[in-house]
């Protein structure tokens, strides 16, 4: 009977060749096969959120080589995650049959996200880490198509290759860490090594046999994976350039599903993190709260509104990775807070995605927003929906990102308290500031004021129709608040809700508001042009985004990598040089003594003659030594 939850990835899978053939004889109808393909896995994944409200996880596997099984593992955290993942597709796939209507190779488009789709929900339902990691790298490859789906433009042919580059240092990294577990579990695990129920029902076992320290290397390279697929620093570089594909790509892959996939493995193994060594669950944490802060700073800077919200991306997955980082101190409860925000920051992030790619399409892909302006009167339909997706991104209450962001400021407050360093709650702290001011910054320098284009003058509201799916997305930004507790209980009932001191509590909400002042005084003074700050040396730094594109393409690429791949090309191509000659040699050796074989009787014996004399001679020689 639960064997049928296979069809969560199989369904969107069926629409992968689909699409392509209905598109190829009726363009027009591209994108609804896929929807309604996506649909059927979201009443698949909410028919099994309600079976598991009675009943325990669904497992089901089969042997699939040596000691490897694959099959599905369904417990509360996968089918909230696979509920997020497919409802937020649908929306945007939805959409994405008015953004691509135009586009000639819409039926390829619509393929390759089905294709996506599945591997997003294959990784998250996977009871096998083997099996989890190969679809992870489906995502990475419709990552690389999809990014680069505008081929034709330069910069998104070099996005797609940068992105598929830097993620391929993290999964070399994964693979590591799960052979490390693999070889240190293999003859003592009596079922699978890599069985993703295994590991984290024996985690606390394993830490015993294999050591803490071998746990927490393994854990780490994991985390390297995590690192990358979720746009950490110091490999958060491929995110801002992944813009350069569709929006609704963007809203799909690099703001709501496949960046939270490595904060999602984190989860889904954290027991194994738990019970490694202490520094383990540190570095989660310190990576996640110093990338909030980072990339705040960088969002900032930034002109082009889906860098503003790539940058955005990469801060917020640093709450949800810190807030599991906390769980060394707090428990369990890190992971549901984390996991929480995770969810409402992929519905309100896809709004305000959607919400940029109706400027664009108002604005014919002008992405400057020094040269917008006065939007709210032309497009006051978009205005309203993206300032929801901005205060919900803002943590002002009572939007749903006030709960979960200021609950996991709350949970740094109390890890602080318990032992833990007061640096993660500092710095998420301050970072509630920077992600005010360059949210409104970049709302107040596309809505307010005169239009600064010929572009923004002209622009229009599309039909509500069209808005349909954005709607539902603010609406839930909006309300999602209604069901924090409810949803800790489900994920962990034994989930320890941090309340802290009033005077602690409402720092968040002083500091969003500060930002959001902060923000229009920038706004005020670019727009009437009385500062110029691009000659500050610091302005500069931070525009050059501290330099760490230039130092990983002219040293780490340049000076380092493609210096190493050419010798270590030229030893490989020598030592094949050096067989085929080997090869060669031998083969002329045979050409000349097959020329003795004459098919001559008496040729014949005069050289068994020749060798028996000196046979002879040799063994004459060596009794004469003796």
């Amino acid at each position: 009977m639960v064997g049928i939850y296979f069809l969560i990835f199989i369904f969107p899978l069926i629409a992968f060749p689909a699409e392509y053939i209905i598109g190829k004889y009726r363009l027009k109808l591209s994108g609804i096969f896929s929807s309604i393909m996506i649909l059927l896995s979201l009443i698949l994944v909410i028919d099994a959120y309600l079976y598991l409200l009675n009943h325990n996880a669904i497992y089901v596997h089969y042997q699939w080589f040596y000691n490897i099984d694959f099959g599905i593992y369904i417990d509360h955290l996968t089918v909230l995650m696979a509920m997020m993942v497919s409802f937020v597709s649908l929306m945007i796939n939805l959409f994405a049959i008015f953004y691509m209507r135009e586009d000639p190779r819409k039926n390829i488009y619509f393929s390759e996200t089905s294709l996506f789709v599945t591997a997003m929900l294959g990784l998250v339902i996977s009871s096998n880490l083997v099996l989890l990691f190969l679809f992870w790298e489906i995502v990475g490859l419709c990552s690389y198509l999809l990014i680069g789906f505008w081929f034709f433009k330069p910069n998104a042919a070099s996005a797609a290759k940068k992105a598929f580059l830097v993620t391929r240092v993290g999964d070399l990294l994964f693979i590591i860490g799960m052979a490390v577990l693999y070889t240190s579990l293999v003859k003592i695990s009596p079922v699978s090594p890599l069985s993703i129920p295994y590991l984290i029902t024996n985690a606390h076992k394993i830490s015993i046999l294999i050591g803490k320290n071998t746990l927490a290397l393994a854990t780490l390279l994991i985390l390297a994976g995590a690192i990358a697929k979720s746009a950490q620093f110091p490999l958060h570089v491929w995110i801002p350039d992944a813009m350069e594909g569709p929006t609704t790509v963007s809203a799909l892959i690099h703001a709501a599903t496949m960046v939270t996939a490595g904060v999602y493995l984190v989860a889904r193994v954290f027991p194994l993190f738990e019970y490694s060594a202490a520094y383990s669950l540190y570095t989660v944490t310190a990576i996640g709260a110093f990338t909030a802060f980072f990339a705040g700073i960088l969002g900032i800077v930034m002109n082009d509104i889906k860098r503003v919200l790539a940058y955005s991306t990469i801060s917020q997955l640093g709450y949800m990775l810190a807030s599991i980082g906390l769980g060394g101190i707090i428990g369990y409860s890190g992971v549901t807070f984390g996991m929480y925000h995770l969810v409402v920051h992929a519905i309100f992030k896809a709004l305000l995605f959607m919400s940029a790619a109706v400027i664009l399409i108002a604005l014919l892909e002008l992405r400057d927003i020094k040269q917008m302006g006065g939007l709210f009167r032309r497009m006051p339909v978009t205005a309203i929906l993206m300032l929801i997706g901005a205060i919900t991104l803002a943590a002002i209450p009572p939007t749903a990102g006030y709960f979960s962001k200021g609950q996991i400021i709350s949970a740094s407050y109390e890890y602080y308290l318990n032992g833990g360093s007061i640096i993660p709650w500092l710095l998420l702290l301050f970072s509630e500031i920077l992600t005010a001011v360059y949210t409104f910054r970049m709302y107040f320098l596309v809505f307010l004021g005169k239009p600064r284009s010929y572009l923004a003058e002209h622009a229009r509201d599309p039909k509500l129709v069209y808005l349909t799916p954005l709607m539902v997305l603010a609406f839930l930004s909006l309300t999602l608040g209604i069901i924090q507790k409810p949803f800790y209980k489900f994920l962990y009932s034994g989930v320890n809700i941090y309340t802290p001191p009033l005077y602690i509590a409402v720092i968040p909400v002083i500091f969003s508001f500060i930002g959001i002042g902060i923000a229009y005084m920038i706004y005020y003074y670019t727009v009437n042009k009385k500062i110029d700050i691009s000659r500050n040396p610091l302005y500069r730094i931070i525009k050059n985004k501290f330099y760490l594109d230039i130092i990983y393409t002219d040293y780490v690429a340049e000076r380092i990598i493609l210096p190493l791949s050419f010798y270590i090309g030229h030893g490989d191509r020598t030592y094949d040089n050096s067989i085929d000659k080997m090869g060669s040699d031998l083969a002329d050796a045979g050409t000349s003594l097959r020329k003795i074989q004459t098919g001559s009787a008496g040729y014949y014996v005069v050289f068994l003659l020749i060798g028996l004399s000196v046979l002879f001679i040799i063994i004459e020689l060596l009794g004469m030594i003796k």
